[in-house]
């Protein structure tokens, strides 16, 4: 297996679809977890990504990005 999705993205693409004025936009956005959260959200979300966190070693200080 390649990869591991261990949560579901459903609040990632609800946030990039509908805008933050949107309830399920603004709902979604509250729920996702960031590296940043003390950053503002963008106005419109075009894309994303991921870390590949299960395939690095624990000792590494950067991760793969996908």
């Amino acid at each position: 297996m390649d990869v591991a999705i261990l949560q579901p993205l459903d609040d990632l693409y609800d946030a990039m679809i509908y805008s933050k004025d949107h309830p399920l936009g603004a709902a979604a956005r509250k729920r996702i977890e960031r590296q940043h959260p003390e950053d503002p959200w963008p106005e419109k979300i075009d894309a994303f990504l991921t870390r590949d966190i299960t395939s690095a070693k624990p000792w590494e200080k950067v991760t793969a990005v996908q």
